[in-house]
């Protein structure tokens, strides 16, 4: 996932806990805008690529394809309903909250991030975090920026993604190769015909696709041993809390990790929401054993050990992340990996760089862009 929680140092080095990403401006337009056209098989103009996963690797890679490469005809499958991916915002009537990725960091030394952090302020996308973070990991009070998303974090996917064809709700489950093209049956038995494809979802559902033999034994093994670290969440309502002197704040050794008051980092003015990430070993030893709502509830009580003050919540939503960091990226993190040459069938995503956060995501975005204006040779 680009990030789907913060990270959890502590438990696992090799995460990062800035689960950090913004959400799109009045320019962004509502997810529901992006779905365009119904299944079809894509237009004959130009190359068509189906890039399958619509989360921030795969956002930032249409944008730069829309730009660097607009003869490409570019179609977008998303197995839910709407773009993000561990971005993802929950809306239910008056309550509205970051289920994952929680803020951006920058850090001054990350010249390739910072070039995307600076066009999604130019818009208002994202602004800088004004709250107070206690007990964050030691590397994010050096020389960093942190920036929110206040329409939610999902925005910035949505801006990236904004001019491409989004299908939503459309899983893939087999492709087939025929003369230099690719048939791509979804999990409906409707099938699409393309000249490439591009994966961005989260690796371990690389191997749940029939993929016609393309895929090698040796990317299937190291596709094996990624491995994640997933989470559990709770969302917290209420009518009213009492003052707290912080807005984001990380623990070490508990079953949680993280709380952040969404109202007032977001500034949206809704009721109070507490967003409770549960730690990563937590969620590990809980992982298939526990319901979202069983592990959900004892984050809850440990949150009202901790704060006593706070009152009886209006309502609690849970959710679990089976895929929320990478903790051990794929072997030798080269950014993607090349499932089929001829034709064009390639994956990536943070998960195949050294870095499970949004600027990995970026790292594999571009590396895939790459790869693609190269095949085709587009300068």
């Amino acid at each position: 996932m680009c990030d789907v929680t913060h990270s959890d140092p502590s438990t696992h080095p090799h995460l990062e806990a800035s689960l950090q990403t913004p959400k799109a401006s009045l320019q962004t337009p509502s997810t529901d805008s992006l779905e365009t056209s119904p299944l079809e098989k894509p237009s004959s103009s130009g190359m068509s690529l189906l890039v399958v996963g619509a989360g921030f690797t795969g956002s930032v890679l249409c944008k730069i394809l829309r730009t660097s490469a607009p003869a490409l005809a570019l179609n977008v499958w998303e197995k839910s309903r709407g773009i993000g991916g561990r971005q993802a915002v929950k809306r239910d009537g008056d309550l509205t909250c970051d289920m994952g990725t929680q803020y951006i960091t920058c850090f001054r030394e990350d010249e390739r991030f910072k070039k995307y952090v600076k066009e999604l302020k130019a818009i208002d996308v994202i602004q800088r975090l004004e709250g107070k973070i206690v007990d964050a990991p030691p590397r994010f009070s050096g020389d960093c920026k942190h920036y929110v998303a206040r329409h939610g974090m999902n925005s910035t996917s949505k801006y990236f993604m904004s001019g491409t064809t989004v299908h939503f709700q459309k899983k893939v489950a087999s492709l087939k190769v025929h003369d230099k093209r690719i048939e791509v049956c979804n999990d409906e038995g409707r099938r699409s015909f393309f000249d490439g494809m591009i994966f961005t979802i989260p690796a371990p559902q690389l191997l749940e696709i029939d993929m016609d033999g393309k895929m090698s034994e040796e990317v299937r093994e190291n596709i094996r041993k990624i491995e994640f670290t997933p989470r559990f969440t709770a969302i917290m309502q209420f009518d009213y809390v009492p003052e707290f002197d912080w807005t984001l704040k990380y623990y070490r050794n508990d079953i949680i990790s993280f709380t952040g008051w969404d109202n007032i980092k977001r500034m949206h003015g809704k009721n109070p929401i507490l967003l409770v990430h549960s730690s990563a070993l937590f969620a590990v030893n809980n992982t298939d054993v526990k319901t979202k709502e069983e592990a959900g509830k004892e984050m809850v009580e440990r949150v009202r050990e901790i704060y006593p003050q706070l009152p009886e919540p209006k309502r609690v939503l849970y959710h679990f992340w089976r895929y929320g960091q990478t903790y051990k990226p794929y072997t030798g993190e080269p950014g993607l990996v090349t499932i089929s040459e001829n034709p064009l069938i390639v994956a990536g995503g943070d998960s195949f760089t050294d870095r499970s956060n949004l600027s990995g995501c970026i790292v594999s975005a571009e590396e895939l862009a790459s790869k693609v204006k190269s095949h085709y040779g587009i300068q």
